[in-house]
């Protein structure tokens, strides 16, 4: 068996579907299939339930992941770390930003300008689910989220606030109970990022669901309809800052306690190198100053 073998093999495991590794590994399903197939019939049992259209790891697949799994992150552990061995800063960084993103192009470009010699692939993640990523660095995240099998930094941990025109009724109280927000129209994002997870939850604490007349995920369009009075919005404050502006004002919510935290995380086992210490070190720094 062959070393590609096996990796393709383990972004099968963790997608748990051909069709979606495919996507990540940038190779046919026949191919994956095909590669799958050879490698069952070379351990000589399967490694996989069928499940319709999906599959699922088996018991003995299970045991195969475990350790396969394993067994590649020290050998990518050893290659870095002899790329490491007395070099200057220098490398490749592959990232996901789920939380912060407004910010995070600010944030990298300082980070090149101080590190042009390390180079950065910033890397799109449709599902929001850790476990399905593939391959990367780091994660910038908020709660919540599963952080099994990664080791997380706490970065910030900042206010969720309602965004309000400076005209609507919220607006005029400096504080407000969660629940006085009930009789009104929320615009939210769509379904699937962390915070609209955590403002779903938070509205339900307040002991309403709200009424929600915009699903989005564009900054512009959110912006938009809460600034022409349509709706106010659930927001995290310290990294949407710039959301906020004289027609649209912060309001502190004072009950249920409305936060989130924001954490970057790598992988267990994973090797940091000059380059992902330096990010990480950097990243930390980065979020402390953000008030």
């Amino acid at each position: 068996m062959e070393l590609l073998q096996l990796r393709y093999f383990c972004e099968i495991a963790r997608q748990e579907n051909i069709s979606k590794a495919g996507e990540v590994l940038h190779v046919s399903q026949p191919s994956l299939s095909r590669t799958l197939s050879t490698l069952e019939a070379e351990l000589g049992t399967r490694l996989f339930d069928r499940e319709g259209r999906n599959i699922r790891l088996n018991h003995n697949g299970e045991i195969y992941y475990r350790n396969i799994s394993k067994a590649l992150n020290m050998i990518d552990n050893a290659k870095n770390e002899l790329l490491d061995f007395g070099s200057n800063p220098f490398g490749h960084l592959t990232l996901i930003i789920l939380a912060g993103s407004n910010i995070a192009p600010d944030m990298l470009i300082n980070f090149h300008k101080l590190y042009p010699n390390i180079s950065l692939n910033l890397k799109q993640q449709a599902t929001h689910n850790l476990q399905q990523a593939g391959d990367f660095d780091f994660v910038i995240s908020a709660t919540p989220g599963n952080y099994r099998g990664l080791v997380n930094i706490k970065l910030l941990e900042e206010d969720i606030v309602i965004a309000a025109h400076k005209d609507h009724p919220l607006a005029q109280k400096s504080s407000i109970n969660l629940a006085e927000a009930a009789p009104y129209q929320f615009v939210t994002y769509s379904i699937g990022p962390s915070i609209r997870q955590l403002t779903d939850q938070l509205c339900l604490q307040a002991g309403f669901a709200p009424n929600i007349i915009l699903e989005s995920d564009s900054p512009g369009t959110f912006k938009s309809f809460v600034q022409s009075q349509m709706g106010i919005a659930l927001l995290p404050y310290q990294t949407q800052k710039s959301f906020f502006n004289s027609l649209i004002t912060p309001v502190r919510i004072t009950s249920p306690e409305c936060k989130r935290t924001i954490f970057l995380s790598y992988q267990e086992g994973h090797y940091l190198g000059d380059a992902a210490r330096i990010f990480m070190d950097f990243c930390t720094d980065f979020f402390s100053k953000i008030g």
